[in-house]
């Protein structure tokens, strides 16, 4: 048999007196709804991938990329070039797509590169 020991010490500061929620709690459904769509096969009882499913011709494990694969240093996801000069933003996007094996792995980045240069901003003042 289980027992529940309590001394109030774990409880008390998560209770709405103590974290003065004095909301109502969200209403909730007496049946949870069913999800949409079926899951799709692949394997068999042994764990054998089935013949319908294509396989790479490269490498049994995909296109991923493990940790002595990867470069060094890792270049950012998400680069903004607003505030760099054109040589710096350059430099930014170069180095980004300096490694094309990082960009094409199933766990590798997928850049986002926003803003502009200064060098662009300057010439819209005038």
């Amino acid at each position: 048999m289980a027992t529940n020991y309590s001394a109030n010490q774990y409880e008390k500061p998560f209770s709405p007196k103590y974290l003065q929620n004095w909301s109502l709690a969200k209403p909730t459904k007496e049946r949870i709804s069913s999800h949409e769509g079926y899951t799709q096969i692949i394997a068999n009882d042994r764990g054998h991938l089935l013949p319908s499913v294509p396989r790479s011709k490269a490498s049994p494990w995909g296109s991923f990329m493990g940790t002595w694969q990867m470069p060094l240093k890792i270049p950012p996801a998400r680069a903004i070039l607003t505030s760099r000069t054109a040589a710096g933003a350059a430099s930014l996007t170069k180095w980004i797509q300096k490694n094309p094996d990082l960009l094409k792995a199933s766990n590798g980045l997928r850049p986002e590169i926003l803003g502009k240069s200064l060098s662009n901003l300057s010439g819209l003042k005038g």
